[in-house]
């Protein structure tokens, strides 16, 4: 049975790692768009709290669930409980993610393959995940959170890079293979974002920071909430002839 644009557009959202950061901005623009949210992330601190910040936004139309991407049986389990609740996913954010830094012979060979983990293969769990219901159903949007450094490549980013070049090789390849059965894929490449994934960071400190936003044509860092507003128009029902796109949101930094 196909859903109708209306159907679409009240349906839930799944967003991963959408307890902080990038996917939290993400999951309260889906919220304050009307729509049931679910978040997952591995904390359950952050969950409670994500789910006290969103609550304000949509009341009960939010679920804040521990559940790690990389685990097929959590993100089915998430999938579920949206489902039984609200109805079929008709959306879903891929906005987990995990950071691995340092040159290509300091970088722990350990770290990069957590970075693997997260990055890509939770990405494609979490497609699975969802497409069984979307393509049955005849409609879904998904968008996956990729980097700029997928396309740019930096120093001592070798492997947190390769991970997001792999998002969105990824998301290209789902979205032809599902073409033509009404779910789009689509990627938002985010350039440098406070968030609290990058606190603590040695390259943060202030002479590092002033450096790296000179590079950005519109001289600063970007804020989720600019991620976000790229992300939400791709999840709309209207939004069914692009997909397999790469959307840069950098204030520039690959226009260079």
């Amino acid at each position: 049975m196909q859903h109708t644009e209306e159907s679409v557009q009240s349906g839930p959202v799944l967003v991963t790692g959408g307890t902080s950061g990038i996917g939290l901005a993400i999951a309260e623009a889906v919220a304050r768009d009307g729509r049931p949210v679910v978040v997952t992330g591995r904390s359950t601190e952050r969950c409670r709290s994500a789910g006290q910040r969103l609550h304000p936004v949509c009341g009960e139309r939010q679920l804040a669930l521990v559940a790690d991407t990389t685990d097929p049986g959590a993100l089915a389990e998430a999938v579920g409980r949206a489902t039984d609740r609200w109805g079929p996913v008709t959306g879903l954010v891929t906005a987990a993610g995990r950071l691995a830094r340092g040159s290509v012979l300091a970088l722990p060979p350990d770290d990069f393959r957590a970075a693997l983990d997260t990055n890509v293969i939770g990405t494609w769990l979490a497609i699975r995940a969802v497409l069984p219901g979307m393509t049955g159903a005849g409609h879904g949007r998904i968008v996956t959170i990729g980097s700029v450094l997928g396309s740019t490549g930096a120093p001592e980013r070798s492997g947190y890079a390769a991970t997001k070049a792999a998002v969105a090789a990824l998301t290209r390849s789902v979205a032809l293979e599902v073409a033509g059965t009404g779910v789009t894929v689509n990627c938002v490449a985010p350039g440098p974002v406070r968030t609290p994934m990058n606190e603590g960071d040695a390259d943060t400190d202030a002479a590092a920071q002033a450096a790296f936003t000179a590079k950005v044509p519109m001289g600063r860092w970007g804020r989720p909430e600019d991620v976000a507003h790229a992300v939400l128009p791709l999840l709309a029902a209207g939004s069914s002839f692009t997909t397999g796109a790469v959307v840069h949101v950098d204030g520039g930094y690959t226009a260079q």
